[in-house]
């Protein structure tokens, strides 16, 4: 059973997001690679399939490549999770708490 906020998790969310995208692997993995994935094509695949581990950092910018993706085709639904909640906290200057 998963963990919330654990690898798995975030794999299975990925992967439900990526199987409801008119996108390929490949072409997630290209986006990825451009704004500094660091992972080969074939360690994704076998990330996204349960094969391999990612590092946090590595799976965070996977999802954002997915998602900026997603944004950029004006598809509705179901995005990739990041591996920690990404909210300022009110000491780093959120809007209204200055």
């Amino acid at each position: 059973m998963a963990v919330p906020g654990d690898e798995d998790e975030q794999r299975q969310g990925f992967r439900l997001a990526f199987e409801a995208a008119p996108l390929t692997l490949e072409q997630i993995w290209i986006k990825y690679f451009g704004i500094g994935g660091r992972a080969g094509l074939t360690e994704v695949h076998a990330y996204v399939y349960g094969a391999l581990s990612l590092p946090p950092i590595e799976r965070d910018v996977l999802a954002h490549a997915l998602n900026e993706s997603l944004n950029t085709l004006g598809v509705n639904g179901r995005r990739a999770s990041y591996s920690q909640a990404i909210n300022p906290s009110p000491d780093e200057g959120a809007p209204g708490t200055n």
